[in-house]
């Protein structure tokens, strides 16, 4: 599937059009991605067997992906 991403943007060569091309077919922002990422974010705990530089990574881009979503979550939460 990730190489048939490309070819929806071969043509461009335009950083933003190519952007805006995959935000709108890849980056849904409905209700269900939302809470699906919040109920992420309120169970993410750290499991035994992964170093603590991952489990930052993971947390990182879970509070990155709801950003992308426009989902704000507020600094107690985090």
């Amino acid at each position: 599937m990730k190489q048939d991403i490309k070819y929806h943007v071969m043509t461009d060569t335009s950083a933003k059009k190519i952007w805006e091309i995959l935000d709108s077919k890849y980056l849904t922002k409905n209700i269900e991605d939302r809470l699906y990422l919040k109920r992420r974010l309120y169970r993410f705990q750290l499991k035994n067997e992964i170093f603590i530089s991952e489990h930052m990574n993971n947390y990182k881009k879970l509070l990155t992906n709801l950003a992308n979503v426009d989902e704000v979550i507020k600094d107690e939460d985090k």
